[in-house]
């Protein structure tokens, strides 16, 4: 019963990372949408102000250029904010408990395969040496 509770807390804690792993992107994905809003607008700004540069007077050229300017600070506010990596503590936590879990289900899952030849043997030594054997190739296996 114990193997079947473990089992069940790393399946949900592997659904919660995958979830707020999900979200923490969604979020980056919506940064990044912004920030190239802005920067469509800096490049709008700046055709704008070329074009008022060619026009006589200096009032348009100014203006264009200090929207420009505008647009350039919050184009890489977001672009910063959508690199960012900013981590998810709760994210990591059931990333912890789900690697828990299953280091806990297969050393239970390691013991139940060690026990089970003597369990199953007629005699004392013969179990002993099948568990010795048994738990020698699980360790191999486990390494891998």
């Amino acid at each position: 019963m114990r193997l079947l509770q473990l089992a069940r807390a790393a399946w949900e804690a592997e659904a919660l990372h995958l979830r707020r792993l999900a979200r923490a992107h969604g979020i980056q994905a919506a940064f990044a949408a912004v920030a190239a809003v802005f920067g469509l607008l800096l490049l709008l700004m700046l055709h704008v102000a070329a074009f008022a540069a060619l026009a006589p007077g200096q009032g348009p050229v100014w203006a264009a250029l200090i929207v420009g300017f505008a647009d350039l600070v919050l184009l890489a506010l977001f672009g910063w904010l959508a690199r960012r990596a900013g981590h998810d503590p709760i994210a990591i936590e059931a990333k912890r408990v789900r690697q828990d879990a299953l280091r806990q289900l297969g050393d239970g899952a390691a013991r139940a395969v060690v026990l089970a030849p003597l369990l199953k043997s007629q005699t004392a030594k013969k179990g002993l040496i099948g568990a010795a054997v048994t738990a020698i190739a699980v360790g191999l296996l486990s390494r891998r």
